[in-house]
């Protein structure tokens, strides 16, 4: 390492000769990063010199805190490194720090750790950054997950295609160096059932490589049962000196640095958290915003009036220090949290949309402003290290917190049945004795596979919120259900397989929310009438919905949402009836005349179909009125004679475009903005039977995650651009890539086509590529430098992957591909090089 006169730090790139020929140890980004790794080469040794920054300092929040953790990470890696030892067990009491333990392994296995530049040189010159393993395996486990739910994590981590199947995990593992990092296990795992070569394993054919388990666990026990002996790391609550530091991380370091006072509650604060390091994160950020000495010491004082402080090993004594930070919330926000906690299976936008119908967001001026201010609270509780979203944006949370939740929702113990949150795996009847809990519950949430719902003889006279979701197994309510439940004020049942809903319903004379979305639910009762109180009805996806019967939605005259798109429609006389409505905020339906249409524009429509209009071209900004709302998903179907669409106005708001049947549509223009600019939160785009010569807009979409293109007869090429501008879209893709948010592009049934696209294409993002009936599709436009990190698949008939032509050979070696079975169109094998 060499520091040069500009201040920038130069890496000497040297290869040299091993045992596989010749290694190349190339240029080195600091902070965890690395431009480029070893890699083989045949060339003859070279020197050169590499200008890089000066290195960046590490955040205070994610250095290492303590000498525990690091030396916990040292015994891991001594385990690792002794080929007698196969399994290793953590353990310790909830919020420990066991997980964060096992991240910190799995960075240093896959050399991203937060070291110094010089050590993470030194590691990969050595050939030491990851010990040797071929496979890092950090998964996620939980109380009472699956064995089939791991697997498929484990098949995802390997580039397998989705399953449970342990055979093609085994085939890929046995001969393998790994180490599979399993995280929160409850009880002993079975990991042969799970397709885990046992690390203690007679085979003599895999003794040759190195199979290692490490698991987190709160129990002891579990490390017995799991075969770990005597290698097990305890994890213990930090020292004083250490939590001192971690706690002054998530506080305002200027509010305690400004007063001896200040330091001296505030080291009283942290001493009751015992050291834990979940405590010491979420009660400080809860402290974080607290600025007057009056506040501190009204919350230490609060403490020690409760008596509270976190024990060491004993869980219990966690929870009453960790609501500080439900306390230090407003009203609205806490309901939110304990909504959120109770019902974290929800996607985010899911839970969003909740919030709203249990009117725990407040009142608002249109749909967007009531996602915003959702989606505030949400940034709320994620700064109070309560929530946060996963990577495919569900609802997450650790789960000493949602312990957390279910103790201060049942009132710190006192009413254990006071929400009632349950999901099942395995087709399930609630048995009688279970719906007994029901009696003084005010929230039952119950996804899975239910089969049938409990005999209630009782009345269910707190219970406000009942939620049955998802679940094909659920297709009847029987008579006389909802007679015992008059106080309710929320009924959810998307997504279940019920046909019809019973007369009782008219019961629920309180009901402010009714969701019967994605049902088999053909019409909507007549008992709707006796909702007088009704402001929330959601029935997307109806299949044969059609019209509405007349004057049922325009005599709830509360209703501020009403979803009934894409199938349902009321006629001209009911909208200009709910025209009249000023409490109506957002509304989505399929539009059948131009008349209609007209009405709609004046009115806050967020969901729009156009089905079968006589229309030769189309303007953006007529669908819906600005000063009402946004526009959130667009369907338009089968308008034969519709010629071109304008995109103008302002920015939209569209999250999800379908263009269905519309055979003359060949143009559409853009007036007022770039795409990119108009189109900056589309999610998902859909083109089914058009004739669209050209789709090159959707290359730089920022958002655009999902892409469907199916049907069309004519088009060659799906992305063009004119050799003129080739060079400058190469340019620009250098700091703009294309497809920046893509994960999916299906592609199906296109005869002509011929050319993805005139250029090479960048995939930022793992991304899944389907080809269905594209014989003339010959060559996939994938740059040459393409590798293996980058996570493509393709999902496609073996003899199409066969027939393609490739510019440069080494690219097939870099896509994992799926193949179908000819003989059964829903199996599929995988293959590839990696």
């Amino acid at each position: 390492m060499i520091l040069n006169k500009t201040g920038k730090y130069s890496i000497i790139n040297i290869k040299f000769k091993t045992g596989f020929g010749m290694l190349e140890k190339r240029k080195i980004k600091w902070n965890g990063y690395w431009r480029n790794m070893a890699k083989l080469t045949a060339k003859q040794p070279e020197i050169k010199f590499i200008d890089i920054p000066p290195p960046k300092p590490v955040p205070e929040s994610s250095k290492i805190v303590g000498k525990k953790i690091r030396s916990n990470i040292d015994i891991a890696h001594s385990y690792l490194a002794d080929e007698r030892v196969g399994i290793i067990g953590i353990w310790g009491m909830g919020g420990v720090g066991k997980t964060t333990l096992l991240k910190k392994i799995k960075h240093s296995l896959s050399g991203d750790a937060n070291m110094g530049l010089l050590k993470k040189f030194n590691q990969l010159w050595s050939g030491n950054a990851n010990m040797g393993f071929h496979h890092v395996l950090l998964i996620k486990a939980s109380k009472g997950i699956q064995v089939g739910e791991l697997r498929k994590q484990i098949a995802e981590k390997l580039n397998l295609k989705p399953s449970d199947d342990k055979e093609d995990i085994l085939n890929v593992l046995k001969k393998s160096n790994f180490v599979l990092l399993l995280d929160n296990i409850w009880e002993e795992v079975d990991l042969v059932d799970l397709g885990i070569p046992h690390p203690y394993s007679d085979d003599n054919s895999t003794k040759k490589y190195k199979h290692k388990v490490i698991f987190t666990t709160r129990s002891e026990d579990v490390c017995a049962k799991m075969s770990a002996g005597k290698n097990t790391i305890k994890v213990e609550c930090l020292e004083p000196d250490e939590a001192w530091d971690l706690f002054k991380d998530n506080v305002n370091l200027a509010v305690i640095d400004s007063d001896e006072k200040f330091k001296e509650i505030a080291w009283q604060v942290m001493e009751k958290c015992g050291g834990l390091p979940l405590a010491l994160k979420v009660v400080g950020k809860a402290m974080s915003n607290k600025k007057s000495i009056q506040d501190w010491e009204f919350i230490l004082n609060s403490i020690e009036n409760s008596d509270t402080k976190v024990v060491q090993g004993m869980q219990e004594s966690l929870l009453p220090i960790l609501k500080f930070s439900y306390d230090n919330l407003p009203r609205n926000i806490q309901e939110c949290f304990l909504c959120a906690s109770i019902l974290r299976w929800l996607p985010k936008d899911g839970l969003l949309a909740c919030w709203m119908g249990l009117g725990l967001i407040g009142d608002f001026v249109n749909l967007q402003q009531a996602y915003g201010i959702a989606r505030y609270i949400f940034k709320n509780l994620e700064e109070s290290c309560l929530l946060y979203s996963s990577d495919d944006d569900y609802v997450s949370l650790h789960d000493v917190i949602y312990e957390m939740a279910v103790w201060i929702a049942s009132d710190c113990g006192k009413k254990v049945n006071k929400w009632i949150g349950k999901e099942y795996d395995l087709a399930t009847k609630i048995p009688s004795i279970n719906g007994e809990n029901w009696r003084f519950a005010s929230r039952v949430s119950i996804n899975g596979k239910v089969e049938l719902l409990p005999i209630l003889p009782h009345q269910c006279s707190d219970l406000l919120c009942l939620m049955i979701r998802f679940n094909s197994c659920f297709k009847n309510i029987p008579e006389g259900f909802f007679k015992q439940m008059t106080k309710l004020t929320y009924l959810d049942l998307e997504a279940t397989h019920i046909k019809e809903l019973p007369k009782d319903i008219k019961c629920l004379v309180n009901l402010q929310y009714l969701n019967i979305s994605s049902t088999n639910i053909s019409s909507l009762p007549k008992e709707l009438v006796c909702f007088k109180k009704l402001q929330y009805l959601i029935c997307k996806h109806l299949k044969g919905l059609g019209k509405v019967e007349k004057d049922l939605m325009s005599k709830l005259q509360k209703l501020k949402v009403i979803d009934i798109f894409p199938s349902g429609w009321v006629e001209l006389e009911e909208l200009n009836k709910l025209k009249k409505h000023n409490s109506i905020k957002a509304i989505g339906m399929c539009v059948v005349s131009e008349e209609v249409r007209q009405q709609l524009s004046c009115l806050p429509t967020a969901w729009l179909s156009l089905y079968n209009l006589d229309i030769i071209s189309l303007s953006f900004d007529t669908l819906s009125c600005e000063n009402h709302g946004y526009l959130q998903s667009l369907q338009i179907e089968s308008c034969p004679q519709l010629k071109k669409i304008v995109m103008n106005g302002r920015k939209t708001h569209l999250n999800k475009l379908t263009i269905f049947n519309v055979e003359k549509l060949q143009n559409i223009i853009w007036k007022d903005l770039s795409p990119p600019e108009f189109f900056h939160v589309l999610k998902e785009l859909s083109i089914s039977k058009c004739n669209l010569d050209n789709l090159a807009w959707v290359l730089h979409l920022p958002c655009l995650s999902e892409l469907r293109i199916t049907d069309c007869a004519k088009i060659e090429t799906l992305f063009y651009i004119e050799e003129e501008r080739e060079i400058q879209q190469q340019e620009v893709s250098e700091h703009r890539p294309t497809f920046p948010a893509l994960t999916n592009l299906y592609i199906t049934n296109l005869p002509k086509l011929v050319s993805i696209s005139n250029f090479a294409l960048d995939f930022p993002r793992p991304a899944l590529l389907r080809v269905r009936q594209c014989l003339n599709l010959k060559k996939l436009p994938f740059k040459s430098g393409i590798n293996n990190n980058q996570h493509i698949y393709i999902d496609c008939e073996n003899k199409w992957w066969e027939s393609l032509e490739w510019d440069n050979a080494s690219i097939p070696s870099h896509l994992l591909t799926y193949f179908i079975v000819d003989e059964n169109p829903n199996e599929c094998t995988t293959s590839g090089s990696k």
